[in-house]
């Protein structure tokens, strides 16, 4: 009896020691997991869209297109079969000039930390690479290169020479399009001018106001719009004014996005009158996207 009570008391001890420490090639493993060797994973090699699987691990993009890979939801329950937190991917844009979209399940998020926001997707760009974690419940830690932003896009349209007068009037051919290619890129907007304020008096007052719209979307004058405002003091009927209008989107998902200027005209009564027109003489716009 007291020799079966040994063997198992033996055997318990030995078992925690196997569970506690796993050695590989190694009889005194100092980690959980001490491997004296090298590790190898399941590599993959794709060139469209893909959704990661359990078994993937390290996965390289090669393809002549813009595409998507959609990482596997994560459980918010604790311990449960679907709750893989630790999990790693390790993932390569070998492209010459295609962006790889890495894609978190829907109510989940991709974390990079700093100053970049945390969102839903992310455009890994030729030639870099990620690491990503699966974190808690709302989604995945990624390491990348970000050190530097880099110009995605660009559109330019001007100079116009093209007088027009303002009534809350959007600017001929001030519309500038350009691609985002996924929503932690940041759009860059930027439109410059000339104009006049005419039918004022000596010692007449105006200015217009310019606006930042987005076609089919929201005016973004809500969020930061600049004004330009003069005093006629020559009494010459037509004070000129330049104008420069400069502001940054972020936040967009990836798609197609036009952007224009709007002016309007302001009258401001003085003793000698007030201006009642102005015009835009010249104008040009510019759009720019970056990538982190």
């Amino acid at each position: 009896m007291n020799k079966k009570i040994i063997i198992l008391a033996g055997a318990l001890f030995l078992s925690v020691q196997a569970y506690s420490q796993i050695g590989i090639n190694t009889p005194t493993p100092s980690s959980t997991v001490d491997i004296r060797g090298s590790v190898e994973g399941n590599y993959l090699e794709i060139t469209g869209d893909y959704p990661l699987l359990p078994t993937d691990y390290h996965v390289s993009f090669s393809g002549t297109g813009n595409s998507k890979l959609t990482l596997p939801s994560k459980s918010a329950t604790d311990n449960s079969a679907a709750d893989f937190r630790g999990r790693k991917y390790y993932i390569k844009n070998n492209s010459t000039s295609s962006t790889l979209t890495l894609t978190a399940a829907s109510g989940q998020i991709l974390r990079l930390g700093g100053s970049i926001t945390n969102s839903n997707t992310f455009g890994l760009r030729p030639g870099r690479s990620a690491v990503l974690t699966a974190g808690g419940a709302n989604g995945w830690d990624m390491d990348v290169d970000t050190s530097t932003w880099e110009l995605y896009d660009m559109d330019f349209k001007g100079p116009v020479f093209t007088p027009v007068n303002l009534g809350f009037t959007a600017i001929p051919d001030s519309r500038v399009t350009v691609t985002v290619p996924s929503s932690d890129a940041v759009v860059l907007v930027d439109f410059t001018g000339f104009g006049q304020g005419i039918e004022s008096g000596a010692d007449g007052m105006g200015g217009v106001w310019t606006y930042v719209y987005q076609e089919g979307g929201p005016e973004l004058g809500g969020y930061g719009w600049s004004g330009k405002s003069w005093y006629d003091y020559a009494g010459n009927y037509n004070p000129k004014f330049n104008f420069a209008v400069r502001y940054s989107v972020s936040g967009l998902a990836p798609g197609i996005y036009t952007f224009y200027l709007r002016m309007q005209s302001v009258t401001r009564g003085t003793a000698g009158g007030e201006n009642l027109v102005s015009q835009a003489l010249g104008s040009t716009g510019r759009a720019e996207v970056y990538m982190p």
